[in-house]
């Protein structure tokens, strides 16, 4: 094989990824000082050692994952690719993330955005100063599946100059569907629209033990870990040279990533998250809520006074971990919020059929009737109610997946009732559910 430092290559077509509202609650990216394939080598830490840093510092070591003792980049090597990723349009998963641009001015986050121990960070800031990392605060993280490859495209708030090189954008893929990563892709800030490998890693935890005994929770300080440790492929070289690429798009306002999607062993089934990190980097630290204490990662929220400002935690922001290839229970660690809709009419049963057909929707709707919905199984109640619209039309929007006890309540004359008899109703996650209601006539 002919072995290159990284090269530029004009992909095969653009990508024309859509914006549609997401029904998710969060998303994920990270970054860090020095760029990923960066000349100046750190060596990565030996399996179960841990830098501890000062919850005094500012400042994160610097760390450089290409400098590995089993792959070694010669500026005189060059690297032949054969297939580079042809482009795609669509999306088939997306996650959306709080955006901290309009509190950059003092210094903070949103509220509720930045959950350290649950491994969730909303910090595109600098330590120390909280000088405000427009590049690293993602708004949207969006995954297509065309195989053989797999694109992931990062949205943010604003490019930034010199996040270019150092900035990595990646993604997440627990492909266990325990709460622990199995596999990192990223890569550093690209200078332009072609895609180039330069910058571009894959990692796996050969050990599982990303996450260290608590999936997502913080275990720190825990020793006992090395996070993802086996580099698959660095800026071009490893087995496959065309395995993982990087490039701008819709001009530099995003930044996407294109993988084969044999690098996460073609699972059909994973969770995954997307994040930015400019601040540390370093993908044997995984979780960083394990290897750093909130003392010495700070917080972003002046609220929490005894850790504010940012400290060693800093220009990092990533999402909640989202469900491809099958339904969540709702208990996997980290998962995204979904959330569904349950709506209907309500009508006089005039052929005492039991139901609502399509001439009694329209001839028979009963309009300004209160319908109620229970959280649990009938005959739960109290949760939330609305009136029917002229048309007889309600709508619950916003819920989250289980089930749920619906029925109403209908005043014909003053002094006379009549209420349902109610219903339980299961939503599945993301699921608009119709439940039409009739009265006997």
């Amino acid at each position: 094989m002919l072995l290159v430092l990284g090269c530029n290559l004009t992909g095969g077509g653009t990508a024309n990824l859509p914006a549609t509202q997401t029904a998710l609650a969060y998303a994920v990216i990270q970054y860090s000082t020095s760029a990923g394939g960066s000349p100046t080598p750190t060596p990565i830490p030996p399996p179960g050692s841990r830098i501890a840093p000062s919850p005094t510092r500012t400042q994160t070591p610097a760390f450089t994952p290409t400098a590995s003792s089993t792959v070694t980049q010669t500026a005189t090597l060059s690297v032949v690719h054969i297939a580079t990723p042809p482009g795609t349009s669509g999306t088939s998963r997306y996650i959306t993330d709080p955006v901290s641009k309009d509190y950059a001015a003092q210094k903070r986050v949103p509220g509720g955005s930045d959950v350290y121990a649950g491994n969730r960070y909303e910090r595109p800031f600098t330590a120390e100063t909280m000088d405000y990392l427009s590049d690293v605060d993602l708004s949207r993280v969006e995954l297509k599946l065309n195989p053989p490859w797999v694109y992931v495209t990062f949205q943010f708030a604003a490019a930034r100059a010199d996040g270019i090189g150092k900035t990595m954008y990646g993604a997440e893929f627990d492909t266990n569907r325990d709460g622990r990563g199995e596999y990192l892709v990223w890569g550093s800030s690209p200078a332009g629209a072609n895609w180039t490998t330069d910058g571009v890693e894959v990692w796996k935890d050969s050990d599982y033990d990303v996450g260290g005994p608590h999936p997502q929770l913080s275990d720190a300080p825990w020793t006992g870990g090395n996070g993802y440790d086996r580099k698959i492929f660095i800026g071009g070289q490893g087995a496959d040279p065309d395995l993982a690429w990087i490039r701008q798009i819709e001009g530099g306002t995003k930044v996407q990533l294109a993988f084969k999607y044999s690098a996460i062993g073609n699972a059909p089934q994973f969770l995954w998250n997307g994040l930015a990190d400019l601040g540390v980097r370093n993908p044997a630290w995984f979780d960083y809520n394990d290897h750093f204490t909130q003392a010495e990662a700070g917080s972003p929220l002046p609220i929490q006074s005894d850790f504010y400002p940012l400290k060693a935690l800093w220009g990092i922001d990533n999402t909640c971990h989202d469900a491809y290839g099958f339904t969540p229970t709702g208990m996997e660690p980290g998962l995204c919020q979904y959330y569904g809709t349950i709506s209907g009419q309500l009508c006089w049963d005039i052929n005492h059929d039991g139901t609502c057909d399509a001439t009694e929707l329209t001839t028979a709707p009963i309009a300004g009737d209160v319908i109620s919905l229970g959280q649990g199984a009938c005959p739960a109640s109290g949760f939330k109610s609305t009136v029917t619209d002229s048309q007889g039309r309600y709508s619950f929007t916003d819920l989250t997946a289980g089930t749920y006890c619906l029925g109403f309540t209908h005043i014909p004359a003053p002094g006379f009732l009549i209420n349902s008899n109610p219903m339980t109703v299961t939503l599945s996650p993301e699921e608009t559910k119709v439940v039409n209601l009739s009265i006997p006539w």
